[in-house]
């Protein structure tokens, strides 16, 4: 695949910001950061004592389970899934591309590689002569992994963000950064996790060690994207199936925009039977405000019946939760979860039902990245043109 058609859909990421998205950005933050505390006000609670900006939680909120909460939430799960298993798992799809051997591995890649296992170890062992920076280890593996699976794409594909857009991935790690904390804030109305093993340290120096941490998010989810989308025989099943014609529709955008809003509004309100909106309000309203702007977005290709970004972005974030919550399993500093009627059988940390929050959670690490970084073509078509390997 030539870099002209792997990167034209990310490339465009590239363009300053125009006065109108530095507006509907800060509508956008305004509404992240007011809506849930209005719904407390308007229900007549109390707003929490301890309310910031900038939160690090480190008791935890409410855990419990109830089996046929549990239950309903599992078969919804399942029947959401099911559909894209059935349409990946029919045999004509298997048949269609000869495979080819792949490229060389980088050299820089394979000091990716040495560089994450020396930091896993760093993670996992507790080395008396590193026990200060002992907390500190998750950049240091994410940046591993984010080299590593650029090399990934690289041996594939002949390019890679790393190497093709290295100014691009310098701004994702910044809106990165902010994007994480929006959630860290968030998560103070519901509660769902919170921090162990966070040393005492002047408070500058712990928000600028989390602010690192928080930066690599953005970056490993689309170069783990751009990995995957190489991978043509996986997209196939995916990108001639269902058109939906009124994704793009204003009444659409209206819709998910009004929807989105009036989540965030009920998590003040409710957050321990509502707290999942946390996950899918932020993204309707994003996805919302694109649409009434007529610009195309995530879900702009569905109209044509295209459902390969939405699959692949879905599937690149849970590939990175996979990482994040085994490498988060054994690490001194970690977080831990206080999920309300669903809290059972945990993988790691998380419990299982859990990991499905990664799939609307990497639509909206695409579109948060579309939505500040000006990337304006998520049709689908020209990496779809020129398919790299199966």
């Amino acid at each position: 695949m030539r870099a002209s058609n792997l990167y034209t859909q990310i490339s465009v990421f590239y363009t300053p910001m125009s006065s109108t998205k530095v507006i509907n950005g800060s509508i956008l933050i305004f509404l992240l950061l007011g809506l849930p505390p209005l719904g407390m006000v308007l229900s007549g609670q109390a707003l929490p004592h301890d309310l910031i900006l900038f939160p690090i939680p480190l008791q935890p909120g409410e855990a419990s389970l109830s089996w046929p909460v549990f239950g309903l939430l599992a078969l919804l799960i399942s029947g959401t899934v099911a559909p894209f298993l059935w349409r990946y798992g029919r045999p004509r799809w298997h048949s269609k591309y000869k495979s080819v051997s792949a490229k060389e591995f980088p050299w820089w890649g394979w000091m990716g590689v040495g560089w994450t296992a020396f930091a896993w170890i760093l993670a996992w062992t507790r080395i008396s002569w590193f026990q200060e920076w002992q907390p500190h280890t998750f950049p240091l593996l994410w940046f591993g992994y984010i080299i590593v699976i650029n090399a990934l794409c690289f041996s594939r594909t002949g390019q890679c963000l790393l190497m093709n857009q290295p100014k691009l991935l310098f701004k994702l790690f910044l809106l990165s950064a902010v994007f994480w904390w929006i959630f860290e804030y968030l998560n103070q109305f519901v509660r769902n996790w919170y921090y162990v093993g966070i040393t005492e340290a002047h408070p500058f120096l712990i928000f600028s060690w989390m602010t690192i941490a928080f930066s690599t998010v953005l970056p490993a989810v689309l170069s783990t994207y751009a990995y995957l989308f190489s991978f043509v025989q996986m997209k196939a099943p995916f990108e001639n199936w269902y058109a939906i014609s009124i994704v793009d529709s204003p009444r659409t955008g209206w819709l998910m925009f009004s929807l989105g809003c009036f989540g965030l509004l009920m998590i003040g309100i409710w957050p321990t039977l509502l707290y999942a909106l946390l996950w899918v309000s932020p993204l309707l309203i994003m996805l919302g405000i694109q649409i009434i702007r007529r610009v195309p977005t995530l879900l702009s290709p569905l109209a044509k019946g295209n459902w390969s970004p939405v699959v692949f972005s879905a599937l690149a974030a849970l590939v990175c939760g996979g990482f994040w919550e085994m490498w988060n399993a054994y690490s001194l500093l970690h977080w831990e979860y206080s999920i309300p009627y669903v809290h059972a059988l945990q993988m790691g940390k998380m419990p299982i039902l859990g990991y499905a929050g990664y799939f609307p959670f990497g639509l909206e690490c695409l579109t948060v990245a579309a939505f500040f970084l000006e990337n304006q073509n998520f049709r689908g078509e020209t990496w779809a043109e020129t398919p790299a390997s199966p």
